[in-house]
């Protein structure tokens, strides 16, 4: 055991962690090891974790794990269960069946991101932009725990009790100085799109994962830019990508496994249900693409691409309620409407009790017109 001759201070946040099962420590394992290899502290704490019989899965608890299944079995009951009833055609249409979510319909919720993925792709190469695939993580202080060079995790004594959803927000100002940059402040919203993807560590503190298309003339410089402003310490950028779709999709299949399997794995689950619990976004994208509101609308006459397209050329009049900003009519340039909100609908929800459960909106509904 290579060790210093500086023993733990009684006070200090180590020396009190330390003093967990030190009845069971000779006096030589109290003296503190050179940074870097594996202490008694780490190993007692490792063992005290793992004998508790609550083992932490990305931060989460079996209890945690416990209450996010059940609310969203909650979720599920009111959307099976509340329904849109058409007046004219005297048929119900039970919510589930028009619900766009990551939890209660995740095909086609992945179907609509790889969407969004493939036309971001085929807008990129119309514009002959090149591919930058970034991963941006937080400084030590951020962690729940440090992992010791034998993969386990142990409490990190620097840790500042940044909730993970809070966490997400300050990985967005990291991304924020980068794009504040010269370098890609002097590119227009065309040469400069994106999508993100947020994920968590194994403790349960998010990191992020981005994929950039910008003019090939301006990678080096872009480049430069990142590793200027980031450590390279847990923070990277590559711009030797073969195919970006692939590279991204990897990510957002790990983020949606409920997408991909029918049976999840104990991990799965957990990590499914860290971005519930902690309500934290899966993705995010530049504002390049249609809105997503109005795709959902409008998705059966208009593909992603088209439509968007359309939208930057302004090629539609959108009418919207002046308090509540919902969609009443969009009519085109030659005049046609291609879509009118339909009032021959009456929504049925199922008990206020389960309302509180319910996490979502008009946006995450499919075209109910």
């Amino acid at each position: 055991m290579n060790c210093t001759k500086n023993r733990y201070k009684k006070n200090s946040a180590i020396g009190k962690a330390h003093s967990v099962g030190s009845s069971r420590l000779s006096e030589r394992d109290t003296v503190s090891c050179a940074v870097g290899t594996l202490t008694n502290y780490k190993e007692v704490v490792d063992k005290s974790t793992s004998e508790s019989g609550d083992k932490l899965h990305y931060g989460l608890s079996k209890s945690d794990l416990e209450a996010v299944e059940q609310k969203l079995k909650y979720q599920k009951s009111f959307l099976d269960f509340s329904f849109l009833y058409d007046r004219i055609n005297q048929k119900s249409i039970p919510l589930s069946d028009l619900i766009i979510s990551a939890n209660h319909a995740p095909h086609r919720y992945y179907s609509e991101i790889q969407n969004r993925i493939n036309t971001l792709q085929q807008m990129a190469e119309q514009r002959e932009l090149k591919p930058l695939f970034m991963t941006l993580t937080l400084p030590s202080e951020y962690h729940k725990c440090k992992t010791t060079k034998k993969g386990k995790l142990i409490p990190n004594p620097k840790y500042n009790r940044t909730a993970p959803k809070e966490a997400v927000k300050a990985l967005t100002k990291m991304f924020a100085k980068l794009r504040q940059d010269r370098v890609l402040k002097e590119l227009s919203k065309e040469q400069r799109i994106y999508f993100r993807v947020n994920e968590p560590h194994k403790d349960g503190t998010p990191h992020t994962h981005i994929l950039m298309f910008v003019p090939v003339d301006k990678v080096q410089r872009v480049k430069k830019a990142f590793k200027r402003l980031f450590d390279d310490r847990g923070n990277d950028i590559q711009d030797d990508i073969n195919n970006s779709t692939a590279y991204i999709m990897k990510y957002i299949n790990k983020t949606l496994p409920l997408s991909k399997k029918d049976k999840l794995s104990q991990e799965d689950k957990y990590l499914n249900a860290w971005y519930s619990k902690n309500r934290v976004v899966r993705f995010n994208s530049s504002k390049t693409l249609a809105p997503l509101n109005l795709y959902r609308l409008l998705h059966k006459r208009y593909s992603m691409f088209a439509l968007t397209k359309l939208i930057n050329e302004e090629h539609f009049k959108i009418y919207v309620t002046v308090d509540t900003n919902k969609v009443i009519e969009i009519i085109d340039e030659f005049g046609d409407i291609v879509y009118m909100r339909n009032d021959s609908f009456n929504v049925h929800l199922m008990g206020s009790n389960f309302k509180n459960h319910l996490q979502t909106n008009d946006g995450a509904l499919g075209c109910v017109a």
